[in-house]
Formats: structure tokens, sequence, C-alpha cells
């Protein structure tokens, strides 16, 4: 749900990054109308902002929550948030990162094959 000051996180594991990019690929029939994501339809998201979007691949893994969100906006206060989210060690099967901004997910569906709802915090961007 689209909501001020909030950012919802996913994590997930990817191996190569057209797939990931495609995973996120939003496109429009010949008539103009909306076709929503993979990532949309995985997760029930009917709506969200999206140029309040941020993604990111990496070509490894990373085992910190730190690397894996710095220089995200807003880096400063959502990493300690979603530090506390995350258990110790699970972080180093991921390579793929998803900020939705001003949207706070209901974690109806927590992942799929490939994502991970990780949590929502707040920030003040």
């Amino acid at each position: 749900m689209i909501t001020e000051n909030k950012v919802s996180l996913w994590l997930g594991h990817f191996e190569e990054e057209e797939i990931f990019r495609e995973y996120f690929r939003v496109s429009y029939d010949e008539d103009g109308n909306y076709i929503p994501s993979e990532f949309q339809k995985s997760f029930e998201i009917k709506k969200y902002d999206l140029y309040a979007v941020e993604t990111d691949w990496l070509s490894q893994n990373c085992n910190d929550v730190m690397s894996l969100l710095q220089g995200f906006s807003g880096d400063e206060e959502i990493i300690p948030q979603f530090e506390k989210m995350i258990e110790t060690g699970k972080v180093g099967k991921y390579n793929s990162i998803v900020l939705l901004y001003n949207f706070q997910y209901e974690a109806y569906i927590i992942s799929d094959s490939r994502m991970h709802f990780i949590g929502c915090a707040e920030v003040h961007i």
C-alpha cells in the first residue's frame, strides 16, 4: 500500500542480471493497458510508484546488510532497521535488492522462488 515515509525491502538471488531485470519489467499492451511485472504478480502488488523504486543486482553474494544497502536512498536510516529484521548469517545467499519507497507491503506473500520480503522501515528522504 502506498504510504509516505515507508520503504519495503525484498532480497533475492538471481543467476544473471538480465533475468533479474526481466522479473521487474513492466510493459503495456497495444491498447496502452498496463501489464504488471512478474514481481508484482508474485507478491500481489497492484500499485506502486514506478519512480520510487531502487534495485540492484550483484555478481557475487553479499554477507552483510550494510554492504547490500550502502548507497541506496536513506541508507543511514534504513540499514539499522533492516539489520534487526534479518537473521545473522542469512544475508550471504542474496545478490539482488529491491526497495519500494513510499510503500508499506502488508506481507500477504512472504516469498516466491526468487525473492524474499524482509520488512518495512521508516525513512525520511
